[in-house]
């Protein structure tokens, strides 16, 4: 009896070795946009990594990280401007927000990783320095640019998501806490002449 255990537990650890690892899509958005000039773009963002607490001047902050990949279709540049206020209130009194833009660089590589590869996340709310304080690219003719958005919310609720979202060349970010929804004016998305 202990051979046949012992020969099953062998056959079912050879079988969960011999399986490929699946891979989560991590994509919670993805819209088109075209401009009167029959340029294209589209916009994909993420579903939410992280959570973890930052104390920061005495509260603390549960963050999150998005990324968010702007696919540029046409043959002219595209000029990417997004700037935040310094905090995003909530429909309740006491929670609200800060997004950071960090230094590193996001690639499709880090989808899969924890906190999508980003690392040093508590600096970016307690050292300013370590974050930017807006976001200006130029996306050349059919190529893709994508970053980190990380977002800092005091008094959180369940579930977070948030998503870039583009109205008449105007970027907002919609950012949903629970039933709480703040839709952020943020910068600009246009196509150079």
């Amino acid at each position: 009896m202990k051979k046949y255990f012992t020969f099953l537990l062998i056959i079912l650890a050879l079988n969960l070795y011999g399986q490929s690892v699946q891979y989560k899509n991590w994509e919670y958005s993805k819209a088109v946009y075209t401009f009167s000039t029959k340029k294209k773009t589209i916009i994909t963002n993420s579903l939410p990594k992280g959570g973890g607490i930052v104390s920061y001047k005495g509260k603390e902050y549960n963050y999150f990280i998005f990324w968010t990949n702007v696919l540029n279709e046409a043959s002219s540049p595209l000029d990417l401007s997004i700037k935040f206020p310094t905090i995003i209130p909530f429909e309740s009194i006491e929670s609200h927000a800060k997004v950071a833009f960090t230094k590193s660089k996001m690639t499709i590589d880090n989808v899969q990783e924890f906190d999508y590869g980003l690392t040093g996340i508590p600096s970016l709310l307690i050292n300013e320095s370590d974050q930017l304080k807006d976001l200006k690219i130029q996306i050349s003719p059919f190529t893709n640019y994508l970053f980190y958005s990380v977002i800092f919310i005091h008094k959180t609720k369940w579930p977070v998501r948030a998503e870039y979202i583009l109205k008449d060349k105007k970027l907002f970010y919609k950012i949903t806490v629970g039933t709480d929804i703040a839709m952020v004016p943020c910068g600009s998305l246009d196509f150079k002449n």
